[in-house]
C-alpha cells in the first residue's frame, strides 16, 4: 500500500525546493523584470493580428513536423516507425517514412538514435516538399538546434536550398529549453528561460532576442547561426520560442506576427496550422499494431518484437 504521509512529505520538500530555487525570479515585479528584458536581453515589440488581405501573402506557409512510434520490448527487440508530414495551407502535402530496428544492426544500441531519425525525417520531408511544390514560408515544429546536433548535413542542405529560394525558413519551440535570461541576469543558469517567461509577457507581445546574447547566434558564427525570439501569442500564460536563419534576420518581426495571428486566443499558445500538421502526422499505437500484422509474417512479428507485457494482453 502507498505510504500518502510519506509521499506528502517528498512532495511538500519538491515544493519548498522549487520556491527557494526561482526565490529571485520570483520576487522581481513583472515592471522591474520587463524593463531589465528591455535593456538587457532584447527589443519587446508589439504584435498585431494580420488582417484577410494581408494574410494572402501567406497561402504558400507550409508546417512541417514529424512522428515515431514503437513497438516491441528492450534492446534489440523493438521496431519503430517514423513519419513526415510537410502541409501548405493551398492544401498540398507529402507524407515521408521510415523504419529502423536495432535487430538488423549488430551494433550496440545508440541511445540518440531515435532523435536522430527524427530529425532527419522531418528534413527530408521538407526537402523533397520543396522539390515538388511551390511555397514560400516554411515552418518547422520546433527550433533548429536539434537538427544540427541531429542531421547537420541535412539541415546545412535545407539551409541552402531555402536561401537560393527565398523562402523563409523558421521553428516553432513549444517547449522552451534555453537559459538567455538566466545568464545574462547572472542568475542560476538552471532556471530555464521557460519558467522565468511564464505570465510575464502580454498577450501579443515578443521579444527579439540581442544576437550579441544569443548562444545560438554567437555560436554559429560562420554563416550557421539563428536568430531567436520569444513570444505569448494566446491567454496561455507561457512562452513560445523562435528561431530563424540569421541571413533571415529582416524577417524575424514579420514571422512573429504571423505565428501571433495563426494562433487561436483561448489555446496553448501555438499556431493552428501546426497543431493540425502535427494531429495528422501522429501514428496511433492502433496504426502501428495493424501495419505490423498485415506487413510482418506472423512468425517474425512474434519473435522479434512483441514484449512479454504485449503477450500479457494477447
Amino acid at each position: 500500500m502507498i505510504d500518502l504521509q510519506e509521499l506528502r512529505e517528498q512532495l511538500q520538500g519538491v515544493n519548498i525546493g522549487l520556491k527557494e530555487k526561482y526565490n529571485p525570479i520570483f520576487k522581481i515585479g513583472k515592471e522591474d523584470f520587463r524593463n531589465k528584458l528591455k535593456f538587457e536581453i532584447g527589443r519587446l515589440i508589439k504584435l498585431r493580428k494580420l488582417d484577410k488581405c494581408e494574410m494572402n501573402k501567406y497561402k504558400k506557409t507550409v508546417g512541417v513536423d514529424g512522428s515515431n512510434n514503437r513497438a516491441g520490448g528492450a534492446f534489440p527487440h523493438f521496431i519503430e516507425i517514423f513519419q513526415g508530414l510537410a502541409k501548405s495551407t493551398d492544401g498540398s502535402e507529402l507524407y515521408k517514412t521510415d523504419v529502423y530496428t536495432p535487430t538488423l544492426m549488430p551494433s550496440e544500441e545508440d541511445k540518440n538514435m531515435s532523435q536522430r531519425l527524427l530529425a532527419s525525417i522531418e528534413i527530408q520531408t521538407a526537402l523533397e516538399f520543396i522539390d515538388t511544390y511551390d511555397l514560400d514560408y516554411l515552418m518547422m515544429d520546433g527550433g533548429f538546434i536539434r537538427y544540427k546536433i541531429n542531421c547537420l548535413d541535412l539541415f546545412r542542405e535545407l539551409r541552402e536550398v531555402c536561401e537560393r529560394k527565398n523562402i523563409i525558413l523558421f521553428g516553432v519551440i513549444k517547449d522552451i529549453k534555453t537559459n538567455v535570461i538566466s545568464r545574462k541576469l547572472e542568475l542560476d543558469t538552471g532556471i530555464y528561460d521557460r519558467e522565468i517567461l511564464f505570465n510575464r509577457l502580454n498577450i501579443g507581445e515578443a521579444i527579439i532576442i540581442n544576437n550579441e546574447i544569443n548562444k545560438k547566434y554567437i555560436e554559429n558564427e560562420l554563416g550557421e547561426g539563428f536568430s531567436s525570439a520569444f513570444m505569448r501569442t494566446s491567454s496561455f500564460p507561457g512562452a513560445t520560442g523562435i528561431d530563424i536563419l540569421d541571413t533571415q534576420e529582416e524577417y524575424l518581426d514579420e514571422i512573429c506576427n504571423l505565428i501571433y495571428t495563426l494562433t487561436p486566443h483561448n489555446s496553448r499558445g501555438v499556431p493552428l496550422w501546426l497543431d493540425i500538421v502535427d494531429k495528422d502526422v501522429k501514428i496511433t499505437d492502433e496504426i502501428l499494431k495493424m501495419m505490423l500484422e498485415e506487413y510482418l509474417d506472423r512468425d517474425v512479428y512474434e519473435r522479434f518484437f512483441i514484449s512479454e507485457r504485449d503477450k500479457r494482453t494477447l
